[in-house]
């Protein structure tokens, strides 16, 4: 029977530092561990490695034959091991609420892939209402007021929330009144944005009664874009949808939240990490370049 990794290190550790103690405190096991692992090996082997004394512990010649060779092979084992971490390309992880990821980001992600082959970026769902920062991500890009303590929010985006339809559906309607004659799709966490915008639209929100609620602002869009009904959106999610026609923008109020814009939110520290830095470059880049074609 072959000797299991974990029993070969400790045999190397106790012939390397001559003491079962000594290859405890490396290996970060008890001495008992230790000692019961190199009887194992030495029952597999068929021979001793050690002579045990009371205060002293001494190789067997087969254990000072099997030293240099444990030695090596552990240190080529090593190697191979650091060989692979360094091959893996660098990343990054990024919390992003699931909308915002689908309906903008994802479609771009390519032309970031395309520029940094080597940068692997993962993508973290966030939904929660507080604003974090997980140890283990990078950045998150959220909704918020800024600027956060201890870290730095740049701006990439408006709060705004606009109304838009499919073709067929912005056809028919002429006046802010003729929504009466509409579905308006509403997406559930946000259940004032329509009578807000109605309001401000000098209407009565009472009298609008058709309506249809979604669990994320996705849906919306996509009944939207099927013709169910007018949403109420943010501009980035359908920038897209807006340039290819898919989509038509509805009236020229927006919905604003004072004070409030999607940000990109970091530590100040992650501007030294390359692969962060390249992706803050292209993705501010990327915004500049969304809000210039949709301004043209």
């Amino acid at each position: 029977m072959t000797p299991s990794l974990k029993g070969l290190k400790a045999v190397e550790a106790a012939l390397r530092l001559g003491s079962f103690v000594a290859a405890a405190n490396e290996l970060n096991v008890t001495q008992t561990a230790i000692s019961r692992l190199v009887k194992l090996v030495e029952g597999q082997l068929g021979q001793r490695l050690f002579d045990r004394q009371a205060n002293s512990l001494t190789p067997t010649p087969a254990g000072r034959s099997l030293a240099p060779l444990l030695e090596d092979a552990f240190r080529r084992l090593d190697a191979a091991v650091d060989t692979v971490r360094r091959a893996t390309p660098p990343g990054l992880s990024v919390a992003i609420g699931p909308t915002f990821a689908m309906r903008w980001l994802i479609p771009r992600l390519h032309l970031f892939q395309m520029r940094h082959p080597g940068i692997e970026v993962r993508l973290v769902t966030a939904i929660e209402d507080d604003i974090t920062l997980r140890q283990d991500w990078a950045a998150t890009i959220r909704l918020s007021a800024a600027p956060l303590p201890g870290l730095l929010a740049e701006r990439l985006f408006s709060a705004a929330l606009i109304p838009v339809a499919a073709p067929q559906v912005a056809a028919t309607i002429k006046r802010q009144s003729d929504l009466i004659h509409h579905t308006l799709l509403e997406v559930s966490h946000a259940p004032q944005a329509w009578p807000r915008w109605l309001s401000e639209s000098g209407l009565d929100p009472a009298r609008f009664r058709r309506r249809l609620s979604f669990d994320y602002s996705t849906y919306a869009i996509q009944a939207a874009l099927d013709g169910l009904g007018i949403a109420l959106v943010r501009p980035p999610y359908v920038q897209d949808d807006l340039d290819a026609g898919r989509l038509v923008r509805l009236f020229d109020l927006a919905l604003v939240d004072p004070g409030k814009a999607w940000h990109l939110i970091y530590r100040p520290e992650a501007l030294t990490d390359p692969p962060f830095a390249a992706f803050r470059d292209w993705l501010l880049a990327e915004v500049q370049n969304s809000q210039s074609t949709a301004a043209g």
